[in-house]
């Protein structure tokens, strides 16, 4: 499979049906879960999370792309970055899941360097922004350590899981990056 960047120690790639397994193991993990939309993942999530992927093209507008975040030296599944492509090819919201197992050693920042660098340079996007919980303090970390500035703190304008929550609002214009 070719894959849509490689970093250092990563490959950035299209989902393939050999990777659900894991991707179902960490979307479980109660941690990993917490600030996502979902509480639990099935095999039946997955396999539809699959078909809806398995054709849609990178820098389809109007869509989310899921990458698969791989380890280059044994091909294990890390995690994911979402990509939305919108405003006629414009912008572009980021989102990112890893196994838990996987976090705080550098991945996510190592694969959302690559994906901003390969949005802005290759895909010639005016702006990316994301938008994280405000109690998830490592994403919001992580996108700060990116170069994002964060653009807005909406209170309690989420009703999540259960209770109303806070987001922050996150971005990033290409004459801002490097």
């Amino acid at each position: 499979m070719e894959p849509l960047l490689t970093t250092p120690r990563l490959t950035l790639r299209k989902f393939t049906r050999a990777d659900l397994p894991v991707f179902i193991e960490y979307r479980n993990q109660p941690e990993v879960a917490r600030y996502q939309s979902w509480d639990g993942y099935s095999d039946a999530d997955a396999e539809a999370f699959y078909a809806q992927q398995a054709s849609l093209g990178f820098n389809t507008d109007e869509s989310w792309f899921q990458i698969a975040v791989v380890r280059s030296e044994d091909q294990r599944l890390l995690g994911d970055v979402a990509v939305h492509f919108f405003d006629e090819g414009q912008q572009a919201e980021l989102g990112m899941t890893f196994d838990e197992r996987h976090q705080r050693q550098g991945f996510a920042f190592e694969a959302l360097r690559g994906a901003i660098d390969l949005l802005f340079t290759t895909f010639n996007k005016h702006r990316l922004v994301a938008t994280v919980d405000a109690r998830n303090d490592a994403a919001a970390g992580l996108l700060e350590k990116l170069g994002f500035r964060r653009e807005a703190h909406f209170h309690k304008n989420i009703f999540f899981k259960g209770e109303w929550g806070d987001e922050y609002a996150y971005a990033l214009l290409r004459s801002e990056w490097k």
